[in-house]
Protein backbone atom coordinates (compact mmCIF):
# COMPACT_ATOMS: atom_id res chain seq x y z
CA UNK A 1 0.00 0.00 0.00
CA UNK A 2 1.19 3.13 -0.82
CA UNK A 3 0.97 6.80 0.72
CA UNK A 4 1.60 10.02 -1.12
CA UNK A 5 2.15 13.05 1.45
CA UNK A 6 2.37 16.49 -0.07
CA UNK A 7 4.35 19.19 1.66
CA UNK A 8 3.30 22.47 1.29
CA UNK A 9 5.01 26.05 2.04
CA UNK A 10 4.48 28.63 2.59
CA UNK A 11 7.00 31.26 2.67
CA UNK A 12 7.08 35.08 3.62
CA UNK A 13 9.64 37.71 1.85
CA UNK A 14 9.86 41.49 1.61
CA UNK A 15 6.65 41.40 3.04
CA UNK A 16 5.49 39.55 -0.03
CA UNK A 17 3.47 35.87 -0.06
CA UNK A 18 5.62 34.14 -2.17
CA UNK A 19 4.00 31.12 -4.50
CA UNK A 20 3.00 27.76 -2.50
CA UNK A 21 4.76 24.79 -4.05
CA UNK A 22 3.70 20.76 -4.12
CA UNK A 23 6.82 18.62 -3.58
CA UNK A 24 5.67 14.76 -3.37
CA UNK A 25 7.48 12.67 -1.85
CA UNK A 26 6.36 8.72 -1.56
CA UNK A 27 6.52 6.13 0.84
CA UNK A 28 5.26 2.70 0.86
CA UNK A 29 4.12 -0.16 3.23
CA UNK A 30 5.72 -2.86 3.33
CA UNK A 31 4.97 -6.32 5.58
CA UNK A 32 7.97 -7.84 7.46
CA UNK A 33 7.80 -11.27 7.84
CA UNK A 34 9.08 -11.27 11.52
CA UNK A 35 7.88 -8.28 13.04
CA UNK A 36 4.81 -7.27 11.16
CA UNK A 37 4.20 -4.43 9.24
CA UNK A 38 6.74 -1.57 9.30
CA UNK A 39 6.77 1.93 7.48
CA UNK A 40 9.72 2.02 5.20
CA UNK A 41 10.76 5.30 3.17
CA UNK A 42 11.21 4.76 -0.49
CA UNK A 43 14.39 5.88 -1.91
CA UNK A 44 12.92 9.54 -3.56
CA UNK A 45 15.94 9.59 -5.41
CA UNK A 46 14.71 6.82 -7.64
CA UNK A 47 11.02 8.77 -9.06
CA UNK A 48 11.77 9.78 -12.29
CA UNK A 49 9.13 11.91 -12.62
CA UNK A 50 10.11 14.42 -9.41
CA UNK A 51 10.92 17.51 -11.04
CA UNK A 52 11.16 20.52 -9.93
CA UNK A 53 8.14 21.59 -7.57
CA UNK A 54 5.05 23.08 -9.51
CA UNK A 55 4.19 26.35 -9.16
CA UNK A 56 0.47 26.06 -8.16
CA UNK A 57 -0.65 29.71 -6.95
CA UNK A 58 0.27 33.45 -8.05
CA UNK A 59 -0.53 36.44 -5.84
CA UNK A 60 0.42 39.55 -7.67
CA UNK A 61 -0.88 43.09 -6.46
CA UNK A 62 0.14 46.83 -7.79
CA UNK A 63 -0.39 50.48 -6.21
CA UNK A 64 0.19 53.24 -8.22
CA UNK A 65 0.10 57.29 -7.04
CA UNK A 66 0.36 59.66 -10.14
CA UNK A 67 0.20 63.01 -9.32
CA UNK A 68 0.07 65.50 -12.61
CA UNK A 69 -0.24 69.02 -13.88
CA UNK A 70 -2.39 70.06 -16.87
CA UNK A 71 -2.31 72.86 -18.88
CA UNK A 72 -4.98 74.05 -21.34
CA UNK A 73 -7.14 76.65 -22.15
CA UNK A 74 -4.95 78.90 -20.94
CA UNK A 75 -5.71 76.96 -17.46
CA UNK A 76 -4.02 75.39 -15.14
CA UNK A 77 -5.36 72.27 -13.01
CA UNK A 78 -4.04 69.71 -10.80
CA UNK A 79 -4.88 65.75 -9.81
CA UNK A 80 -3.27 63.30 -7.92
CA UNK A 81 -5.03 59.72 -9.14
CA UNK A 82 -4.51 56.45 -6.79
CA UNK A 83 -5.06 52.94 -8.06
CA UNK A 84 -4.69 49.39 -7.10
CA UNK A 85 -4.77 46.08 -8.94
CA UNK A 86 -4.75 42.45 -7.29
CA UNK A 87 -4.03 39.46 -9.46
CA UNK A 88 -4.84 35.95 -8.25
CA UNK A 89 -4.01 32.73 -10.42
CA UNK A 90 -3.73 29.16 -9.80
CA UNK A 91 -2.64 25.94 -11.92
CA UNK A 92 -5.02 22.85 -11.24
CA UNK A 93 -3.47 19.70 -12.54
CA UNK A 94 -5.56 17.72 -15.22
CA UNK A 95 -8.35 19.13 -13.90
CA UNK A 96 -10.64 18.77 -16.95
CA UNK A 97 -10.16 15.76 -19.51
CA UNK A 98 -6.07 14.89 -18.16
CA UNK A 99 -5.50 18.90 -18.58
CA UNK A 100 -4.29 21.83 -16.61
CA UNK A 101 -6.80 24.07 -16.32
CA UNK A 102 -5.41 27.91 -15.25
CA UNK A 103 -7.86 30.11 -13.14
CA UNK A 104 -7.06 33.66 -13.59
CA UNK A 105 -8.69 36.80 -11.42
CA UNK A 106 -7.87 40.57 -11.93
CA UNK A 107 -9.23 43.31 -9.80
CA UNK A 108 -8.69 47.11 -10.04
CA UNK A 109 -9.64 50.15 -7.52
CA UNK A 110 -9.31 53.75 -9.10
CA UNK A 111 -9.85 55.54 -5.89
CA UNK A 112 -13.76 55.46 -6.22
CA UNK A 113 -14.94 52.28 -7.55
CA UNK A 114 -13.61 48.55 -7.32
CA UNK A 115 -13.73 46.53 -10.26
CA UNK A 116 -13.25 43.51 -11.42
CA UNK A 117 -10.84 43.34 -15.08
CA UNK A 118 -10.83 39.60 -15.51
CA UNK A 119 -12.03 36.70 -14.42
CA UNK A 120 -11.01 33.46 -17.22
CA UNK A 121 -10.54 30.19 -16.78
CA UNK A 122 -8.15 28.27 -19.50
CA UNK A 123 -8.27 24.52 -20.30
CA UNK A 124 -4.68 23.69 -21.44
CA UNK A 125 -3.33 25.83 -23.84
CA UNK A 126 -6.37 25.95 -26.34
CA UNK A 127 -9.74 26.86 -24.91
CA UNK A 128 -10.34 30.16 -23.12
CA UNK A 129 -13.80 31.45 -21.57
CA UNK A 130 -15.25 34.19 -19.03
CA UNK A 131 -14.79 37.88 -18.35
CA UNK A 132 -11.24 39.18 -20.76
CA UNK A 133 -9.73 41.89 -23.11
CA UNK A 134 -11.08 41.02 -26.14
CA UNK A 135 -9.70 39.27 -29.31
CA UNK A 136 -9.26 42.63 -31.16
CA UNK A 137 -6.77 44.06 -29.38
CA UNK A 138 -2.85 42.77 -29.42
CA UNK A 139 -1.40 41.35 -26.22
CA UNK A 140 1.42 44.02 -26.33
CA UNK A 141 -0.36 46.85 -27.31
CA UNK A 142 0.55 50.60 -25.57
CA UNK A 143 -1.64 51.66 -23.30
CA UNK A 144 -0.98 55.07 -23.95
CA UNK A 145 -2.13 54.92 -28.18
CA UNK A 146 -5.18 56.42 -28.83
CA UNK A 147 -6.22 53.37 -31.37
CA UNK A 148 -5.22 50.68 -28.42
CA UNK A 149 -8.69 48.40 -28.35
CA UNK A 150 -9.77 48.43 -24.90
CA UNK A 151 -12.77 46.52 -23.91
CA UNK A 152 -13.02 43.83 -21.83
CA UNK A 153 -16.10 41.28 -22.95
CA UNK A 154 -17.49 37.81 -21.91
CA UNK A 155 -15.94 35.34 -24.26
CA UNK A 156 -15.12 31.87 -25.60
CA UNK A 157 -11.98 31.55 -27.22
CA UNK A 158 -10.57 28.67 -28.78
CA UNK A 159 -6.54 28.62 -30.25
CA UNK A 160 -4.09 26.86 -31.70
CA UNK A 161 -0.17 26.80 -31.80
CA UNK A 162 1.93 25.47 -34.64
CA UNK A 163 5.63 26.30 -33.80
CA UNK A 164 5.64 30.14 -33.63
CA UNK A 165 2.35 30.32 -35.26
CA UNK A 166 -0.89 30.91 -33.38
CA UNK A 167 -4.44 31.15 -34.62
CA UNK A 168 -7.34 31.72 -32.75
CA UNK A 169 -10.83 32.55 -33.33
CA UNK A 170 -13.78 33.62 -30.62
CA UNK A 171 -17.23 34.93 -30.19
CA UNK A 172 -18.02 37.57 -27.53
CA UNK A 173 -20.95 39.68 -26.01
CA UNK A 174 -20.93 42.44 -27.88
CA UNK A 175 -20.02 46.26 -27.13
CA UNK A 176 -23.37 47.65 -26.61
CA UNK A 177 -23.89 50.10 -29.79
CA UNK A 178 -25.02 53.55 -29.02
CA UNK A 179 -26.69 55.50 -31.28
CA UNK A 180 -26.62 59.34 -32.40
CA UNK A 181 -29.38 61.23 -33.94
CA UNK A 182 -27.50 64.07 -36.25
CA UNK A 183 -30.38 66.32 -37.10
CA UNK A 184 -29.94 66.92 -41.06
CA UNK A 185 -32.61 69.85 -40.78
CA UNK A 186 -29.77 71.25 -38.23
CA UNK A 187 -27.75 74.68 -39.43
CA UNK A 188 -24.44 75.42 -37.83
CA UNK A 189 -26.12 79.34 -37.19
CA UNK A 190 -27.95 77.20 -34.43
CA UNK A 191 -25.16 76.53 -32.26
CA UNK A 192 -25.51 80.54 -30.92
CA UNK A 193 -28.64 79.96 -29.77
CA UNK A 194 -28.92 79.81 -26.16
CA UNK A 195 -31.41 77.25 -26.51
CA UNK A 196 -29.53 75.01 -28.68
CA UNK A 197 -26.52 74.85 -26.89
CA UNK A 198 -27.61 72.23 -24.30
CA UNK A 199 -28.65 70.06 -27.80
CA UNK A 200 -27.11 70.93 -30.34
CA UNK A 201 -27.35 67.19 -31.89
CA UNK A 202 -31.11 66.92 -30.80
CA UNK A 203 -30.21 63.43 -29.18
CA UNK A 204 -32.60 60.69 -28.16
CA UNK A 205 -31.96 59.65 -24.91
CA UNK A 206 -30.52 56.46 -24.42
CA UNK A 207 -33.58 54.96 -21.90
CA UNK A 208 -36.57 56.88 -23.69
CA UNK A 209 -38.80 53.59 -24.84
CA UNK A 210 -40.78 55.64 -27.20
CA UNK A 211 -36.94 55.74 -29.03
CA UNK A 212 -37.50 55.14 -32.75
CA UNK A 213 -34.31 53.37 -32.89
CA UNK A 214 -33.85 50.65 -29.97
CA UNK A 215 -30.74 48.24 -30.47
CA UNK A 216 -31.19 44.91 -28.73
CA UNK A 217 -27.64 43.66 -28.94
CA UNK A 218 -28.40 40.16 -28.91
CA UNK A 219 -26.53 38.60 -31.01
CA UNK A 220 -22.31 37.64 -30.10
CA UNK A 221 -19.48 39.22 -31.91
CA UNK A 222 -17.46 37.44 -33.92
CA UNK A 223 -13.30 37.68 -33.84
CA UNK A 224 -10.15 35.85 -35.24
CA UNK A 225 -6.93 36.69 -34.24
CA UNK A 226 -3.10 35.40 -36.73
CA UNK A 227 -0.19 35.96 -34.99
CA UNK A 228 3.55 34.73 -35.04
CA UNK A 229 5.55 34.75 -31.86
CA UNK A 230 9.61 34.23 -31.65
CA UNK A 231 12.24 35.33 -29.51
CA UNK A 232 12.53 38.52 -30.87
CA UNK A 233 9.20 39.14 -32.65
CA UNK A 234 5.56 39.24 -31.67
CA UNK A 235 3.26 40.42 -34.77
CA UNK A 236 -0.50 39.87 -34.66
CA UNK A 237 -3.19 40.21 -37.20
CA UNK A 238 -6.71 40.60 -35.79
CA UNK A 239 -10.37 40.91 -36.98
CA UNK A 240 -13.57 41.23 -35.74
CA UNK A 241 -17.33 41.69 -36.47
CA UNK A 242 -20.65 43.05 -34.75
CA UNK A 243 -24.20 42.54 -36.23
CA UNK A 244 -25.93 44.28 -34.00
CA UNK A 245 -30.27 43.66 -33.95
CA UNK A 246 -32.38 46.95 -33.88
CA UNK A 247 -35.95 47.80 -34.23
CA UNK A 248 -37.10 50.93 -35.91
CA UNK A 249 -41.02 52.07 -35.63
CA UNK A 250 -43.12 54.53 -34.71
CA UNK A 251 -44.39 52.38 -32.04
CA UNK A 252 -47.85 53.19 -33.40
CA UNK A 253 -47.65 51.49 -36.14
CA UNK A 254 -45.30 48.94 -34.74
CA UNK A 255 -41.61 47.89 -34.76
CA UNK A 256 -39.75 45.58 -37.04
CA UNK A 257 -36.04 43.87 -36.47
CA UNK A 258 -33.02 44.80 -38.77
CA UNK A 259 -29.45 44.53 -38.45
CA UNK A 260 -26.26 46.59 -38.36
CA UNK A 261 -22.85 44.86 -39.06
CA UNK A 262 -19.76 46.91 -37.70
CA UNK A 263 -16.37 45.43 -38.25
CA UNK A 264 -12.87 46.14 -38.12
CA UNK A 265 -9.59 45.18 -38.36
CA UNK A 266 -6.14 45.91 -36.17
CA UNK A 267 -2.01 44.83 -36.52
CA UNK A 268 0.16 44.99 -34.04
CA UNK A 269 3.82 44.62 -34.71
CA UNK A 270 6.69 44.58 -31.75
CA UNK A 271 10.54 43.32 -32.18
CA UNK A 272 12.92 43.25 -28.98
CA UNK A 273 16.03 42.74 -28.30
CA UNK A 274 16.07 42.13 -24.16
CA UNK A 275 17.70 44.54 -22.27
CA UNK A 276 18.81 46.80 -25.15
CA UNK A 277 15.22 48.12 -27.01
CA UNK A 278 11.64 47.69 -27.71
CA UNK A 279 9.85 48.59 -31.00
CA UNK A 280 6.26 48.81 -31.15
CA UNK A 281 4.24 49.44 -34.42
CA UNK A 282 -0.19 49.08 -34.24
CA UNK A 283 -2.41 49.97 -37.16
CA UNK A 284 -6.33 49.89 -36.87
CA UNK A 285 -9.20 50.39 -39.07
CA UNK A 286 -12.79 50.33 -37.74
CA UNK A 287 -16.40 50.40 -39.39
CA UNK A 288 -18.66 51.46 -36.60
CA UNK A 289 -16.44 50.30 -34.02
CA UNK A 290 -15.08 53.01 -32.25
CA UNK A 291 -16.09 52.44 -29.20
CA UNK A 292 -13.29 49.54 -29.18
CA UNK A 293 -10.41 52.75 -29.11
CA UNK A 294 -9.01 54.14 -26.61
CA UNK A 295 -9.28 57.57 -28.56
CA UNK A 296 -12.93 57.17 -29.29
CA UNK A 297 -14.65 55.47 -26.50
CA UNK A 298 -13.23 58.18 -24.24
CA UNK A 299 -15.85 60.23 -26.11
CA UNK A 300 -18.76 58.36 -24.40
CA UNK A 301 -17.35 59.29 -21.28
CA UNK A 302 -18.60 62.89 -21.96
CA UNK A 303 -22.55 63.07 -21.35
CA UNK A 304 -22.32 65.92 -24.41
CA UNK A 305 -20.80 63.35 -26.73
CA UNK A 306 -21.40 60.06 -25.65
CA UNK A 307 -23.09 58.90 -28.78
CA UNK A 308 -20.81 60.22 -31.51
CA UNK A 309 -17.89 57.33 -31.65
CA UNK A 310 -19.39 54.54 -33.62
CA UNK A 311 -23.00 54.54 -35.78
CA UNK A 312 -25.31 57.39 -35.82
CA UNK A 313 -28.89 58.26 -38.01
CA UNK A 314 -30.27 61.13 -39.29
CA UNK A 315 -33.95 60.53 -40.37
CA UNK A 316 -36.14 59.35 -37.63
CA UNK A 317 -38.54 58.25 -40.17
CA UNK A 318 -36.48 55.74 -41.79
CA UNK A 319 -34.72 52.60 -40.45
CA UNK A 320 -30.92 53.54 -42.17
CA UNK A 321 -28.30 53.29 -39.70
CA UNK A 322 -24.56 55.23 -40.49
CA UNK A 323 -21.51 53.66 -39.47
CA UNK A 324 -18.29 56.16 -38.54
CA UNK A 325 -15.57 54.82 -39.99
CA UNK A 326 -11.58 55.58 -38.95
CA UNK A 327 -8.48 54.60 -38.99
CA UNK A 328 -5.18 55.35 -37.82
CA UNK A 329 -1.48 54.14 -36.46
CA UNK A 330 0.95 54.45 -33.33
CA UNK A 331 4.62 54.20 -32.81
CA UNK A 332 6.60 53.46 -29.39
CA UNK A 333 10.38 53.31 -29.18
CA UNK A 334 11.73 52.24 -25.39
CA UNK A 335 15.48 52.13 -24.93
CA UNK A 336 17.10 50.66 -21.61
CA UNK A 337 19.86 52.99 -21.12
CA UNK A 338 21.11 51.19 -18.26
CA UNK A 339 19.71 48.31 -16.68
CA UNK A 340 17.81 50.99 -14.19
CA UNK A 341 16.83 53.68 -16.36
CA UNK A 342 14.45 53.39 -18.98
CA UNK A 343 13.21 55.79 -22.33
CA UNK A 344 10.58 55.39 -24.23
CA UNK A 345 8.42 57.67 -26.67
CA UNK A 346 4.96 57.24 -28.41
CA UNK A 347 2.72 58.89 -30.49
CA UNK A 348 -0.40 57.77 -32.13
CA UNK A 349 -2.89 59.39 -34.61
CA UNK A 350 -6.52 58.45 -35.21
CA UNK A 351 -8.42 60.07 -37.81
CA UNK A 352 -12.27 59.52 -38.77
CA UNK A 353 -13.24 59.44 -42.30
CA UNK A 354 -15.67 61.86 -44.06
CA UNK A 355 -18.13 60.42 -46.34
CA UNK A 356 -21.60 61.44 -47.96
CA UNK A 357 -23.91 60.83 -45.85
CA UNK A 358 -22.19 62.50 -42.98
CA UNK A 359 -24.07 64.64 -40.97
CA UNK A 360 -22.11 64.97 -37.86
CA UNK A 361 -22.36 68.20 -35.44
CA UNK A 362 -19.58 70.59 -35.67
CA UNK A 363 -18.68 69.81 -32.22
CA UNK A 364 -17.99 65.78 -33.30
CA UNK A 365 -14.46 64.37 -33.60
CA UNK A 366 -12.38 64.99 -36.74
CA UNK A 367 -9.05 63.63 -35.42
CA UNK A 368 -6.83 62.93 -32.61
CA UNK A 369 -2.98 62.59 -31.87
CA UNK A 370 -1.02 62.36 -28.91
CA UNK A 371 3.21 62.47 -27.81
CA UNK A 372 4.19 60.80 -24.84
CA UNK A 373 8.03 60.35 -24.17
CA UNK A 374 8.59 58.89 -20.36
CA UNK A 375 11.57 57.83 -18.04
CA UNK A 376 11.50 55.25 -16.08
CA UNK A 377 13.63 54.36 -13.16
CA UNK A 378 13.35 50.78 -11.76
CA UNK A 379 14.73 51.11 -7.90
CA UNK A 380 14.20 47.27 -7.73
CA UNK A 381 12.15 44.80 -8.48
CA UNK A 382 9.11 45.84 -6.80
CA UNK A 383 9.48 49.91 -6.99
CA UNK A 384 9.98 51.88 -9.79
CA UNK A 385 9.44 55.63 -10.19
CA UNK A 386 8.45 57.45 -13.86
CA UNK A 387 7.66 60.65 -15.11
CA UNK A 388 6.18 61.95 -18.50
CA UNK A 389 4.55 64.60 -20.76
CA UNK A 390 1.61 63.99 -22.64
CA UNK A 391 0.54 66.10 -25.38
CA UNK A 392 -2.69 65.42 -26.77
CA UNK A 393 -4.86 67.14 -29.15
CA UNK A 394 -8.61 66.93 -30.91
CA UNK A 395 -9.30 68.25 -33.84
CA UNK A 396 -13.50 68.99 -34.59
CA UNK A 397 -15.47 69.03 -37.34
CA UNK A 398 -15.38 72.65 -36.72
CA UNK A 399 -12.04 74.18 -36.30
CA UNK A 400 -13.76 77.00 -34.04
CA UNK A 401 -15.18 74.01 -31.94
CA UNK A 402 -11.45 73.12 -31.39
CA UNK A 403 -10.01 72.98 -27.95
CA UNK A 404 -6.45 73.98 -27.37
CA UNK A 405 -3.52 71.20 -27.24
CA UNK A 406 -3.74 69.98 -23.84
CA UNK A 407 0.10 69.63 -22.02
CA UNK A 408 0.40 67.08 -19.26
CA UNK A 409 3.17 66.89 -16.84
CA UNK A 410 2.53 63.71 -14.65
CA UNK A 411 4.94 61.66 -12.16
CA UNK A 412 4.19 57.79 -11.17
CA UNK A 413 5.38 55.88 -7.94
CA UNK A 414 4.66 52.36 -8.55
CA UNK A 415 4.96 48.93 -6.27
CA UNK A 416 4.36 45.87 -7.19
CA UNK A 417 4.81 42.52 -6.34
Amino acid sequence: MKIKIALLGLFFANSMIDPIYADPYEFQLEADEVDGASLVEKDALETKDATKAEQLIKVGATVKMSPSIIYQDEAISTGNSLSAQLKFSANVPKAWCNKEVKVSIGTNWNGKEFNVNNTAVAIGKMVTMGYTSTIFGYEKADGSFLISPSETVLQLKHAYTFGCFQLGYAIERPVKLKLGYFDKNHSEEQDDDEKEKSRVNKWDKLDNKKRPFQTKDRIPAFGINIGVVTDQWNIGLSGLGRLTDYTHGTHEKGSKTHYFLSAGGHLGIQYEIPKQFTLTLQGVYVHGLGDYLLGLAAIQDNKKREEMCAAYYIDQEKDKLYAINAFGGGLMLAYCATPKWTLSVSGSYLRILENEHEHRPAQASKYQYNIVPTLAYEVNKYFTLSGGYNLVKEGRQKAEKDKAMQHKLSGCIKFSL
